[in-house]
């Protein structure tokens, strides 16, 4: 059993923020219709490397469960037929720049009037009422502009988190933020706008390091390889590469003086407490490397494992996806596509212990379900050739 089966949802959404928290409902059993351009699809569809000509590895990895319906919103024929979807759908979610919605009238004032309990989520840079609300921006951008790159990288240079951190956490807060609301429906039968901001969901990231702030008056600042509030803790050097450990109490501490054969360290007063090893962060890193470049990474593996000491070699995603966790906990899933073969995907990460959070059906060709869609809601062959010649779909 599935938790959200019998639920729809109406993707207007392309990219990434919006097809990701869709693909998490589709996962949890949500049948979900994607609403893509007749002339490009979602632009994501486009980027190396590809499957065939329609599918992209990164469309691939945030597409899967989804059925495709090519409709031209621009087109008043086109919003009609979403007004159609909408009017049996349970959500509607949409990423649009500034103002298009409106356009297209696609927005939650006219989706509401036609279905009064829907969940309409809106996802964009900076929400309704920000000074900002008429940008367009991007990933890269609310990395920047978020706080999260003033404090990732090194003193002289900010750095780019590895991946599109930002889509990704507006993404998880639209997905339970949705289930949320759906909950919330089900006990009052009131439906609901969500307004997501980007810089918002990436803002929420910071964490402790705005409490530090507010705590202290002091600016965080870019640690590099280590941490903010802790020592020893970061990513240190090896004779052949990198681990990565962190030691955050006094028992851990003393197994890790002993584990690296410098018991020495626990009667250095400079050491002696958490706090003394924070505020002499910089001559105890260095020690610590000094020490870890003596031994491959694999042999502190052994020493630093075998003294309960967390830590961790510094993967690339060919060493992670061979990882025996990854085959332990299932989480790649290998699924056929009729046209463009096999996709290796990971797999949805929740374990319940009664439902299932399946990955059923591999991404979908663009428009490969616009006929079935139109055909469900009572549309002809003859209407639906009519669409097609026109462009509509």
């Amino acid at each position: 059993m599935q938790p959200l089966d019998g639920i729809v949802v109406v993707d207007a959404s392309q990219a990434l923020s919006g097809p990701y928290a869709t693909q998490i409902l589709a996962d949890m059993g949500a049948e979900v219709l994607k609403i893509e351009s007749p002339k490009r699809g979602d632009l994501t569809r486009t980027l190396p490397p590809k499957y065939g000509e329609e599918i992209s590895a990164y469309f691939a990895s945030l597409n899967r469960n989804k059925e495709s319906l090519t409709l031209d919103l621009t087109a008043e024929e086109g919003q009609t037929v979403l007004h159609d979807l909408v009017a049996e759908a349970d959500v509607f979610i949409q990423n649009f720049g500034p103002g298009a919605a409106e356009e297209m009238s696609v927005d939650y004032d006219t989706l509401e009037a036609i279905t009064e309990d829907l969940i309409y989520c809106d996802v964009s840079s900076y929400g309704e009422d920000s000074p900002y609300s008429d940008r367009k921006a991007f990933d890269i951008v609310f990395q920047g502009q978020s706080g999260l790159m003033g404090v990732t990288g090194t003193e002289d240079e900010p750095i780019r988190i590895g991946t599109s951190i930002s889509d990704i956490a507006a993404a998880m807060t639209a997905t339970y933020a949705i289930m949320t609301a759906l909950y919330h429906r089900s006990n009052t039968d009131e439906g609901q706008y969500i307004d997501v901001s980007l810089l918002d969901t990436s803002f929420q990231l910071l964490m402790y390091h705005v409490s530090t702030f507010f705590a202290t008056g002091e600016n965080p600042k870019r640690m590099g390889r280590k941490h903010w509030n802790v020592a020893p803790y970061g990513v240190f050097e090896t004779a052949d590469s990198y681990i990565a450990m962190g030691v955050i109490n006094e028992p851990m501490w003393q197994s890790f003086c002993q584990a690296v054969n410098r018991e020495e360290w626990l009667e250095d007063g400079r050491f002696e407490t958490f706090y003394s090893r924070v505020d002499n962060r910089d001559i105890l890193d260095t020690l610590v490397e000094n020490r870890l470049k003596d031994q491959t990474t694999d042999e502190w593996l052994d020493v630093l494992l075998d003294h309960d000491i967390p830590c961790s070699a510094i993967n690339s995603v060919e060493d992670i996806v061979n990882d025996p966790h990854i085959e332990a906990r299932d989480m790649l899933k290998t699924v056929e596509h009729p046209e463009h073969g096999e996709f290796t995907l990971i797999n949805n990460p929740v374990n319940f212990s009664t439902l299932e959070a399946e990955v059923r059906t591999a991404p979908p060709a663009l428009g490969e379900n616009t006929d079935d869609v139109l055909e469900a809601l009572g549309y002809s062959t003859e209407e639906i050739a009519s669409l097609r010649d026109r462009g509509i779909v």
